[in-house]
């Protein structure tokens, strides 16, 4: 469960998918802010979100990189990684960076939600 902070960060370059995630992320209580490139997202992690809800296919670089700023920097936020990506040795590589919980494209919004607060008792769709 979160605590106090509510600010949601997603990073994606797809306007209708952050627009979408916005509206309903908004609509379970969540501040949501957003960003479409690496440099964006790297940007906006000074505003100290709880989540971070990041594309790993962004239109100046890999998403992995705002992972790894997070793991690096040791920045107590959680990260959702939300992909299409089902390549597995670039999924392997995303999963040495430890993200909270890796999500495959189509989005289940019920996983998602619970992924951001914490309530995800897995890592990763493809675990058991």
């Amino acid at each position: 469960m979160r605590g106090t902070n509510d600010t949601l960060l997603v990073v994606d370059d797809d306007s209708w998918t952050r627009y979408a995630l916005t509206r309903i992320l908004g609509q379970h209580g969540w501040k949501v802010e957003s960003g479409s490139t690496v440099a964006e997202g790297l940007d906006l992690l000074g505003m100290h979100p709880a989540c971070v809800i990041l594309d790993l296919l962004l239109s100046d670089g890999d998403g992995a990189a705002v992972l790894r700023q997070i793991r690096d920097d040791g920045l107590d936020i959680r990260v959702v990684v939300c992909t299409a990506v089902i390549d597995e040795r670039r999924l392997e590589g995303v999963k040495s960076l430890k993200p909270d919980v890796i999500i495959h494209k189509p989005i289940d919004v019920n996983e998602l939600v619970d992924a951001c607060s914490g309530e995800s008792g897995h890592y990763g769709a493809d675990s058991p």
